[in-house]
């Protein structure tokens, strides 16, 4: 089989397509055929060797992905069988056109779904569905405010949010990124570029301010954007995108509300069970068109490199994939 493969990190001259076995499944996994994958950021990171984990080279990055079951190994659930058409998040592996998964990474999928749309699907949609339901206790009716809007993580959260029946304000910067968080479903937009988001915020909320503020950047947005939560918020610390762990008063806690960690993988791994019914969820959110990921280009494996500068780009509104099948 094909996979792009990282033979060193000093650069794109030490990564190639090769030709390498087709892994075999063992104890609770299945083999998946991939049909397509999404480059992350954090797969860039890893692959470059400057994720908290360094790995052994050479290696074969990715980690989201879409594609069909080929065959399982033993132990794996009734409803996984060939043929069938899963989205999952493994840690690694996914830039290949084929990768074997844990049977709890993966989830069934509607047979019809675009593979280059579903490979996109398990990471963010499924970071901003445990943040919003398990983490942030979302419920109907509730005011979402979302930084980051227009990236990968923040647009999933406007789509979940508008679909489980929340209102939600979206943080972008810059038009066309306010632009792209309101074609996503947003019923409003502010500028993070521009002073007096804050203020605006809490003009759209009323007086008492928002439910619940999804934050995936960091940096000096967390204190004002904790600063718009009413009494009784909850603050979902996603990540860290704008490059900077903030720092934040405690007072702020007793006058607002809780600020609330969400780690997908620590999800994965400690509650497997509970990782899987949250991905299933997502995936009949997916399966009744309440959810698109938004598409910002699709490459071959040949031209694996494009594919991989424009995912670690900033100009890309929407998911860069790399289509295998």
């Amino acid at each position: 089989m094909r996979a792009v493969r990282v033979h060193g990190f000093q650069g794109w001259d030490d990564w190639s397509l090769d030709e390498v076995p087709t892994p075999r499944p063992g104890q609770g996994q299945v083999l998946v055929r991939v049909e397509a994958s999404a480059p992350s950021f954090v797969d860039l990171l890893y692959a470059r060797g400057g994720y908290q984990l360094k790995p052994t080279l050479p290696l074969i990055p990715g980690s989201e992905l879409c594609g069909v079951v080929q065959s399982c190994g033993p132990g794996v659930p009734g409803h996984l069988v060939p043929g069938t058409r899963v989205v999952g998040m493994v840690f690694g592996g996914a830039w290949a056109e084929a990768v074997c998964a844990g049977a709890h990474e993966v989830c069934p999928v509607g047979r019809h779904a675009a593979p280059h749309e579903a490979a996109a699907l398990a990471a963010p949609y499924g970071t901003a569905h445990y943040a919003l339901v398990r983490r942030g206790g979302l419920q109907a009716g509730e005011s979402v405010f979302v930084l980051g809007a227009a990236g990968s993580v923040g647009m999933a959260a406007v789509q979940v949010a508008k679909a489980l029946g929340a209102r939600v304000i979206a943080g972008a910067t810059g038009q066309r990124k306010r632009t792209a968080a309101r074609e996503a479903g947003a019923d409003a937009t502010v500028d993070l570029g521009q002073e007096g988001w804050k203020e605006a915020v809490r003009a759209w909320s009323g007086a008492e301010g928002v439910d619940l503020v999804l934050d995936p950047l960091g940096a000096g947005y967390t204190d004002p954007a904790f600063r718009t939560l009413q009494w009784g918020g909850r603050h979902l610390v996603v990540g860290f995108a704008a490059g900077e762990i903030p720092s934040l008063r405690t007072n702020l806690a007793l006058l607002k509300g809780s600020l609330v960690g969400v780690d997908i993988r620590q999800f994965m791994e400690r509650e497997p069970a509970a990782y899987q019914r949250n991905l299933a969820q997502v995936c009949e959110l997916f399966d009744q068109g309440l959810l698109r990921p938004r598409v910002h280009s699709i490459h071959p494996p040949t031209h694996w490199r494009e594919a991989l500068e424009a995912a670690q780009g900033r100009d890309a509104l929407g998911r860069v994939v790399l289509r295998w099948w």
